[in-house]
């Protein structure tokens, strides 16, 4: 619980190793949270004002320890907030590689120095007492220590021990060497980005540095508009233009009272009228037994009715399929009926028995 609440403390210091942990640890939260979520943009908002938050605290902190410009104080966690707002709300991959931007800035408050030399605890140094964490590793190493027997109040193993303190002693300087390179080779890079700050935010270079980032960033920001604008539009064009069957008709044959009959591919005959409705949709399917009851059968007088195959919609028009083995039925009942109805359409048959004597092919496929 302390731990917690020294991620929120104000009045603390941090060094540059936690701050930088706590900065990029929100960065990953973040990516992680709204990536997961990004269907609930209220909930990628809340995480993001968290992290934010977590951001500009130990900012804060960082600016106690190191006492740098308070013009930085807002940079990481303003740039984590606006470039978030754009993440969550664009909604778009390419659009996370604006985070470069507060990490940069962290980067870059990670090269002052601290001011003074403080006793850190997990990075931390303040009000919140974090000594807790440490006493398990200290009594850890007290429990671990061996007691040597004595007799006579001579201890036994003295020689042993004045061996073994030689060695210890021995190894100490290399342990202690090791240690020091190590710090020297990290305070040598730490001093090198310090220098690299100080050059490209001198006098004659800030408006610079300022302006090559902002251009590049702007530039992240318009390909992200960009591509999502591109995504959007042609989402709907791709569904427009999904793959339609080709139907091909033959031997159209019309009617005096506008309406045709013909045979599709698969040799069934098809009734074809001008209707205003939909085009591509599907109005009634006997497989299904769905759609418009009133295109369920084609009803002539005086004669019983027959089922439609399928009936749909193309071209401002309706096309009424049937099964092959009612074509001659329905040939002779078109060619000596007076008239027949379909989907709420009535149809006269004048003159039907001629036109369709007149065709080579109908002809004789008329029974008599």
């Amino acid at each position: 619980m302390q731990l917690i609440k020294s991620f929120f403390c104000w009045q603390g210091f941090d060094n540059r190793q936690r701050f930088i942990l706590i900065v990029l640890s929100s960065l990953l939260v973040f990516i992680t949270l709204s990536a997961s979520l990004s269907n609930f943009k209220l909930v990628s908002c809340v995480i993001l004002f968290l992290c934010s938050l977590i951001c500009l605290a130990t900012t804060k902190r960082r600016q106690n320890d190191a006492q740098f410009d308070k013009k930085w104080l807002m940079a990481p966690a303003g740039s984590l907030l606006i470039t978030g707002l754009i993440i969550v709300f664009v909604d778009y991959g390419l659009s996370y590689w604006l985070l470069i931007l507060p990490t940069c800035l962290s980067l870059l408050l990670l090269t002052y120095p601290s001011n003074k030399q403080r006793h850190y605890v997990l990075g931390y140094n303040g009000p919140v007492n974090l000594s807790n964490l440490q006493k398990t590793t200290k009594t850890h190493s007290r429990s671990t220590r061996r007691v040597e027997p004595t007799m006579n109040n001579i201890d036994v193993n003295h020689a042993n021990t004045n061996v073994h303190t030689d060695n210890v002693e021995h190894a100490r300087p290399t342990n202690n060497t090791t240690q020091a390179n190590a710090n020297i080779n990290v305070n040598k890079g730490l001093e090198f980005a310090e220098s690299i700050r100080l050059t490209l935010f001198s006098k004659m270079n800030t408006r610079i540095t300022i302006a090559v980032i902002a251009s590049f960033f702007l530039l992240i920001l318009l390909l992200s508009w960009v591509f999502s604008s591109t995504t959007e539009v042609e989402s709907p064009v791709e569904n427009k233009v999904a793959p339609q069957e080709i139907i091909t008709f033959q031997h159209k044959l019309s009617f005096p009272d506008k309406f045709s009959v013909m045979f599709d591919a698969d040799d069934a005959l098809v009734i074809h009228w001008q209707a205003d409705v939909l085009d591509n949709s599907e109005i009634w399917a006997l497989s299904k037994a769905k759609g418009d009851i009133s295109c369920k059968v084609i009803e002539f007088n005086n004669e019983l009715p027959i089922r439609t195959y399928a009936v749909s919609s193309k071209d401002n028009g309706l096309y009424a399929y049937f099964s092959p083995l009612d074509t001659k039925a329905l040939l002779k009942n078109i060619a000596f009926k007076n008239n027949f109805s379909l989907c709420g359409y009535k149809f006269s048959l004048k003159g039907s028995q001629a036109t369709l004597g007149k065709s080579a092919f109908y002809s004789p496929l008329i029974e008599y």
